[in-house]
């Protein structure tokens, strides 16, 4: 049996790679879930060792099915021979794969630079290496300054349906491999160019923008439910791009950021806006003076035209609120954070039916694309000195603590540098000002305290995959009065990436009252959302914390079992706090161990043979930590017998994957036809979980019966929001409205629950909404599980008021409610969020929490006839 951890290897920077390492039982059968709960770093990344680097692409079976052929573009099955075919004719193309999309397609990225030896290589790895770790010697090293290779990297196609940035890019890698032109080859002699081709090769055959496993990877940089979006937060690693370009479509007229506000805290926004605007207006001055026919521009109304104005779109300037670079989870706001200028371009001319107007379309397209690529490597050419000297300088902040650099509202371009670009100067103003407060650092306390210490682990591996440098506290530590434990996990903020690490561990802001609406979250936070206790200490720039501290760069989850139980001990005990603990419950069914429940949620076992090697290989892949029992409490207290659960769930992407990372193997796809054409017969299902609407009528009448005889023989529902409260109050389960906040509301919100509720142990103190709900009209056989917090439950995000639907007035409401029905059926439905694009990780245990309560009971783990009285579970 093999299992993977997250490993690193430290030189001056933590790369990590994904190793095999044995389990200790030689005759395990207990496996990892299906699903990552943090995705490992990619394991097709090996980054060359000279230029070129030629190893030809493999070729696939022609495609005709693609839908890049109505499109009149290139087909995914084409790319790789034209790729292949460039590097035959030029040392200057190199490619490689770099990931594997959901459906096994290859995910390339071409590199175009000068040949380099060995030797070369390894001195640019130094150098970029040196910009990270030691800015203010890079700063000063002249060698650096002259042949460091500024890294431009550009990205296409990872909205499938949005084609064009692909083969405008080809277009554009075959001129820099074949021209003889000087300025190219000054190009490639001092930059490498990077090109991720296509990110997203399922959706643009199938013609669609998600992923081919239902997420738009353009929303999960943050998360990682795909590999598409992995490979680019792998690859801004070591890539660290000076400049990141995402090539999207389609709005009506070429659209080019940076956005307007909310802008995000975190980033050196007085580094970052001054040249991203001064590269769009290149770009718009480039397009407009190209007068493409049927290209398309922007009126003094804003409204899209087929004269030339002059204008194209560029958010900063035309779009004042809502399109943002708030949220961390868009390719280039992420990227951002590696020092990097960062633009999206929206190409403009949409999707037809029209296989003929669509190849005109996308000739347009591709002829504006190939100018905004020439155009901002032209830029870089010009500008890379500053660029660079950005870049050192985001990263000398970062590790120096400095404050954030607040940009008064009425700057003036006499108050700037010489040599920056000023043209921003003019719009900006006191809606644009959003700063962060760093703390000193932030600590993951892993003693008695600690919430789920499997779940602090999943997030200390979810900063480690994101590049953040962790360490751990080898002695306790006192910091303002207060101690924090030997072996705590410790984010110290004075670090190359400590936007990226106050991005993913701050609670966030509440920026319902500055910005009127927002085009996607708001709030996102790991220390909130992932079910481990965090603690920020201090303040930027404050007294060092700790010395005593070792750096992490691997950690698998670390569980144990007791080493020398008495011999009355015969049964294991454990806490199921964390997600971990419950793909262990579904391990330790799955493998037909009887598991029973006590009411303060421990879990027991007989320690037999079978008992002890399954629960040896849980300690091992799912940090489970066991303790001794003589398992009287089984005779003395009422429990639960745990049982295996096939699920049946409204189709839906978030709820599939997120009973799969719980390791719920058995699980139904259900929709309002399925159940009515018979194609699912939910008599064979143990529980239903509804996430979305089920909506029949006269012709899914089928459908409907199927449904009144699951709850007339007593079986069990698990819902969530207004599709969940909808359903019981249908299906005559109980009585109960459900209230929405306010439309694309959205953010973190606090909840008080009552200890003796079903997610009474190890209760959490903040969920996810989008959009909040919370519920009245409960029936007499309802009981309230969880509620907002009673004044003030809005932590972070935007959440618009609007009468009967703003924060005020979920204060106190209930935020989730079990019931038991006449046929016996129960019923738990939540009113938040939990399971939305699969972030709020903490929220899976409570969601596994409540099918267990709700789903029927097994087989009960024996109670003993003998022991020693009075020996119950210990630790």
């Amino acid at each position: 049996m093999l299992r993977r951890t997250l490993a690193g290897v430290t030189a001056s920077a933590v790369v990590f790679t994904t190793v095999l390492v044995a389990a200790p039982a030689a005759n395990a059968a207990v496996e990892p879930p299906a699903l990552d709960i943090v995705r490992p770093f990619s394991p097709y990344i090996e980054m060359p060792t000279s230029y070129p680097s030629q190893q030809a692409l493999t070729v696939v079976p022609d495609d005709p099915t693609d839908a890049s052929i109505h499109r009149g573009v290139m087909p995914y099955d084409e790319i790789a021979p034209f790729i292949n075919d460039l590097m035959e004719q030029s040392d200057r193309v190199s490619a490689q794969v770099v990931g594997m999309s959901e459906l096994g397609r290859e995910i390339y990225m071409v590199t175009v630079t000068a040949p380099e030896t060995a030797a070369e290589v390894k001195q640019q790895a130094a150098w970029r290496d040196k910009v990270k770790f030691q800015p203010d010697a890079a700063a000063a090293d002249a060698a650096l300054q002259a042949g460091y290779k500024v890294p431009i990297w550009f990205n296409s196609n990872i909205h499938g349906n949005e084609w064009e940035g692909t083969d405008a890019s080809l277009n554009y890698i075959e001129d820099l491999a074949l021209s003889d032109d000087p300025e190219v080859l000054e190009i490639i002699e001092n930059n490498r160019l990077y090109f991720t081709v296509t990110n997203n090769p399922d959706g643009r055959a199938l013609g669609q923008r998600a992923t081919a496993n239902g997420y738009d990877a353009n929303r999960d940089m943050v998360t990682g439910a795909t590999s598409e979006a992995a490979v680019i937060r792998d690859l801004s690693s070591i890539i660290q791009p000076t400049y990141y370009i995402d090539i999207h479509g389609y709005t009506n007229v070429l659209q080019i950021e940076p956005c307007g506000p909310p802008h995000g805290e975190n980033y050196e926004y007085d580094l970052f806006l001054p040249h991203a605007y001064a590269t769009a207006l290149e770009i718009e001055k480039n397009v407009t003076e190209a007068d493409i026919p049927g290209n398309t521009y922007l009126d003094e109304n804003g409204r899209t035209t087929t004269e030339n104005t002059g204008k194209i779109r560029i958010p900063y300037r035309d779009i004042r609120a809502g399109w943002d670079d708030w949220p961390p989870i868009f390719t280039p706001q992420y990227v951002a954070y590696q020092g990097a200028i960062t633009n999206t371009v929206e190409l403009p001319l949409g999707r037809t039916s029209s296989s003929t107007v669509s190849a005109e379309r996308s000739a347009i397209n591709i002829e504006v694309a190939e100018i905004v690529i020439d155009t901002i490597v032209d830029y870089i050419e010009v500008n890379s000195d500053a660029l660079l000297e950005n870049q050192i300088e985001i990263f000398r902040r970062g590790i120096a603590g400095e404050p954030s650099v607040v940009i008064p509202a009425d700057v003036e371009a006499s108050d700037l540098p010489a040599d920056m670009p000023t043209e921003w100067v003019e719009i900006w103003d006191e809606t644009d000002v959003y700063n962060a407060d760093y703390p000193r650092a932030y600590v993951i306390p892993m003693d008695e305290t600690q919430r789920s210490t499997s779940d602090a682990e999943m997030l200390v591996q979810q900063l480690l995959v994101n590049d953040i440098q962790v360490s751990k506290t080898n002695a306790p530590f006192k910091y303002e009065g207060v101690w924090y434990p030997a072996g705590s996990y410790y984010v110290d903020m004075h670090q190359p990436l400590r936007g990226l690490a106050n991005v993913l561990l701050d609670e966030g802001s509440d920026i319902s009252e500055r910005v009127p609406d927002m085009y996607d979250i708001s709030a996102w936070s790991l220390a909130l959302l992932w079910g481990a206790d965090v603690l920020p200490i201090g303040t930027s720039g404050g007294s060092v914390p700790t010395k005593a501290i070792k750096p992490v760069t691997e950690l698998s989850l670390s569980g144990s079992l007791p080493k020398n139980p008495k011999k009355w001990e015969t049964y294991l005990a454990f806490e199921p706090r964390g997600v971990a603990d419950y793909q262990a419950i579904n391990e330790l069914l799955g493998e037909g161990i009887a598991l029973s429940q006590l009411e303060d949620g421990t879990v027991l076992l007989k320690a037999d043979a079978a008992g002890k090697a399954a629960a040896t290989e849980v300690a091992a892949i799912y940090g489970v930590d066991f303790t001794a029992s003589d398992g009287a409490v089984l005779a003395s207290e009422e429990s639960t017998a745990l049982s295996p659960v096939t699920v049946a769930y409204v189709n839906s992407t978030d709820d599939r994957d997120m009973l799969t990372k719980l390791g719920f193997t058995d699980i139904v796809p259900v929709t309002t036809t399925t159940l009515s054409n018979g194609t699912v017969d939910l008599s064979t299902v143990d529980l239903l979980f509804v996430g979305g609407n089920l909506n029949f009528g006269s012709s899914t009448a089928v459908g409907r019966q199927q449904v009144e005889d699951f709850i007339a023989a007593g079986k069990p529902v698990v819902g969530r929001g207004s599709a969940g409260g909808s359903f019981v109050n249908t299906f005559g389960i109980t009585t109960v409205s459900t209230t929405t906040g306010t439309g694309g509301s959205n953010g973190i919100a606090l909840v008080d629950t009552p200890a003796d509720g079903v997610l009474g142990d190890y209760p959490q103190d903040t969920v996810f909404g989008y959009p909040f709900g919370w519920f009245t009209g409960l029936g007499d056989n309802a009981t309230v599980e969880q509620t907002y917090a009673a004044t003030d439950p809005f932590v972070s995000g935007h959440w618009a008021a609007s009468t009967g639907r703003s924060q005020a007035d979920s204060a106190g409401m209930p935020s989730a409610f079990s019931a038991i029905g006449a046929t016996g059926t129960k019923a738990f439905v939540f009113g938040n969020s939990p399971t939305f694009r699969t972030h709020p990780v903490g929220a899976f245990s409570d969601i596994a929490r409540a099918i267990f309560w709700a789903a029927p009971e097994g087989a009960a783990v024996e109670v003993p006839t003998s022991g020693k009285p009075g020996n119950g579970p210990k630790g």
